[in-house]
């Protein structure tokens, strides 16, 4: 058994968040999709368009996180190689 290192936890709380978050999105999804059918237009409209910007800002943010973390690793990866 291994144990993980402290890349390989952050890259793990990473993945984990952004699950949850994605999860989140689902759920909304499913609760707009079975429970607004006697709403009205505007209140419908009003899920889907949050859900949209929703979706729009996670996206963003997940590429925003990922290019982030390889940032990181590529300055550690040169520190590395200037320090042998």
């Amino acid at each position: 058994m291994s144990i993980m290192s402290k890349e390989q936890l952050a890259y793990r709380a990473q993945q984990f968040i952004i699950l949850i978050l994605h999860l989140i999105l689902l759920k909304w999804m499913h609760y707009s999709l079975s429970e607004l059918g006697g709403e009205t237009t505007a209140v419908v409209l009003g899920h889907f368009v949050g859900m949209s910007i929703y979706g729009a800002v996670l996206i963003r943010g997940c590429a925003a996180w990922g290019k982030y973390r390889h940032r990181l690793d590529l300055q550690s990866e040169e520190e590395s190689h200037e320090n042998d």
